[in-house]
C-alpha cells in the first residue's frame, strides 16, 4: 500500500503550495484517520475520469493523498462561498457545479479538463445531484473516450457535520479497481451499469 508512483503531470508541475497541501492531507488520512489504500490503478499519463462511492467529506480527501496524480473534482458550488474551501479547491482545479439544475457550464469545463489530459473525481452514488451527476459521467465518457477508474472507500462515516467528521477518527480503506474503456458509442446504461457494478465489487 502507498502512493502510485510520480509521474509528469505531477509532483514535477505542482506549486509549493500544491505540495505542501498534499503532504498536508497525506498525513491527515493516513496518520490521524489511519487509512489504508491499495495502490492507485490510474494510468500515469492521459486523462482519467475517477468513479467513487460517497460515504462522508472524508472521501475527496483520500482519493487525493492516494494519488500523485492531480485530481479535479465536480463539488457543490457553496463550498466556494467559504474563503478557505475554496482555496483548498482552487489548487487542485475543481468545478463548482451548482445543485439545484443541469450546470451545463460545469460538464464543458470537465470535458476541457480532460481533453487536457487530467483527471476528474466523481461520486455517481452521491452528492451534488445523483441523476445528474450519473448522466454527466456517461456523457464524459462519450465525449472524451478517457477510461473510467473504479474506486471503493468503506470504514468511513458522515457525522452530523463535516466537522465533526473530520475530528473523528475512523480506520477507512480504500480500493482500486481496473480501468474500464469504453467506446464512444456506449450508451448511458452500459456505461453507468458496468461503472457501478465495478464500484460494488470493491466493497
Amino acid at each position: 500500500m502507498g502512493l502510485s508512483s510520480t509521474t509528469a503531470d505531477q509532483a514535477t508541475e505542482w506549486s509549493f503550495t500544491q505540495r505542501s497541501l498534499h503532504a498536508l492531507l497525506y498525513g491527515y488520512t493516513r496518520f490521524y484517520q489511519g487509512g489504508h489504500w491499495e495502490s492507485s490503478s490510474i494510468p500515469a499519463t492521459g486523462p482519467a475520469i475517477l468513479a467513487c462511492n460517497h460515504v462522508s467529506v472524508l472521501d475527496p480527501l483520500f482519493l487525493v493523498a492516494s494519488n500523485c496524480r492531480m485530481i479535479s473534482f465536480l463539488v457543490a458550488r457553496e463550498y466556494y462561498d467559504n474563503a478557505w474551501t475554496r482555496r483548498l479547491l482552487e489548487q487542485t482545479y475543481s468545478i463548482p457545479v451548482r445543485r439545484d439544475r443541469r450546470d451545463v457550464g460545469a460538464l464543458l469545463q470537465a470535458r476541457r479538463l480532460l481533453e487536457d489530459g487530467r483527471v476528474l473525481g466523481i461520486f455517481p452514488e452521491g452528492g451534488i445531484n445523483r441523476g445528474q451527476t450519473q448522466k454527466g459521467l456517461a456523457w464524459l465518457v462519450r465525449e472524451s473516450a478517457a477510461p473510467v477508474v473504479p474506486a471503493h472507500i468503506s470504514g468511513a462515516r458522515q457525522g452530523r457535520s463535516d466537522l465533526a467528521t473530520w475530528l473523528r477518527r475512523q480506520r477507512p480503506l480504500l480500493r482500486y479497481g481496473v480501468p474500464l474503456h469504453f467506446h464512444r458509442d456506449a450508451d448511458a446504461a452500459e456505461v453507468l451499469g458496468a461503472t457501478m457494478s465495478a464500484i460494488t465489487t470493491l466493497a
